[in-house]
């Protein structure tokens, strides 16, 4: 049961051994007006509340009854319903602050390990709401802005954000529940005016909302104008058979990418022809096919040098290459 403030006080005071006269010297109050508020006929006034806790070395919070978890868990919904900065960063301190505290205590062995567990439960799942909400946030934040890109471009479509910043408002619609309305949309679009926008922007929503099946049905079952925006593979569109090559290697469709993938490769630059390259011999490993995933490692170590990566990159990747045998 949660303790009135007034047997709060009452609690610390029988504690540190402190009278109810010599508190009440300290507030400048009579003993009767403390033995009041701990029987529960009266509440300190609101401005004797810090002296009270620096009496006692405690919080307010304390004072109050709140514990240290409560406290998080308010900062913590705080945060969800604000979803301001300032919100989250004392979330985020709170959070952090108390899971040391907890793990401190666990490494020194000091309190009970099953409750201790239990608030450290408590605390990763209140982490896991903030950092979900923040998510939120930002994939909305970031909507906003993709959107501003989208009505300075209306019209010009040779500015250079102008299919980039449509294809990330539409990346970003996955995430903060519009994915649906967008999907039939770009449907819609490629359907009633199939150009090298409409079908760029469909086939790249298609991949990252994982519909593999569909993005390669485009291609399989094409006809007229997309066919022609497609057939053959140039650098012009180059960014259509991206997402088209993708889905295949997803589904490991090896058929499909080795009858499509070289003429791909003449066309395309070396860090596409990279990570083309590192998708072929994974899926050349995990059908089996030891010879021709071998055959691929030099060339993927002669690219990785040439590419723009920084140094972390470049070592993780090579790593990845080497691990994976010959």
């Amino acid at each position: 049961m949660k303790l009135t403030i007034g047997e709060k006080i009452a609690l610390l005071r029988k504690k540190r051994n402190v009278t109810q006269t010599e508190l009440a010297e300290y507030l400048y109050l009579t003993p009767q007006t403390v033995s009041r508020w701990e029987v529960g006929s009266g509440t300190p006034e609101v401005t004797l509340l810090p002296r009270i806790a620096t009496f006692f070395g405690v919080s307010i919070d304390e004072l109050f009854g709140v514990t240290s978890l409560e406290r998080t868990e308010d900062l913590a919904v705080k945060y969800s319903i604000l979803r301001d900065d300032s919100s989250l960063r004392e979330a985020m301190e709170q959070l952090d602050s108390q899971l040391q505290t907890v793990d401190a205590a666990l490494s020194g062995g000091l309190g009970d390990v099953e409750t201790l567990m239990r608030d450290r439960d408590k605390l990763e799942s209140l982490k896991i709401h903030v950092l979900i909400n923040q998510g939120r946030e930002a994939f909305k934040r970031a909507y906003e802005i993709t959107g501003r890109f989208v009505q300075k471009t209306e019209g010009h479509p040779e500015h250079p954000w102008y299919l980039p910043m449509r294809m990330e408002r539409d990346h970003l619609s996955l995430h903060i529940g519009r994915g649906r309305e967008t999907l039939e949309e770009r449907r819609r679009e490629l359907a009633g005016h199939p150009d090298e926008v409409t079908l760029q922007r469909c086939l790249n929503i298609l991949l990252n909302a994982e519909r593999y099946e569909e993005v390669l049905a485009v291609y399989e079952e094409a006809e007229g104008p997309i066919r022609e925006l497609l057939d053959p593979p140039t650098e012009k569109n180059l960014g259509m058979w991206e997402p088209i090559l993708d889905a295949a290697f997803y589904l490991s469709r090896k058929d499909f990418v080795e009858q499509y993938l070289p003429p791909v490769l003449e066309v395309c630059n070396e860090e596409s022809e990279f990570f083309f390259l590192l998708s072929l011999r994974k899926l050349y490993r995990e059908e089996g096919q030891v010879e021709k995933a071998a055959a691929l490692k030099e060339r993927l170590l002669y690219l990785l040098p040439r590419l723009s990566f920084c140094q972390i990159e470049e070592d993780l990747y090579r790593k990845q290459i080497e691990e994976c045998g010959p």
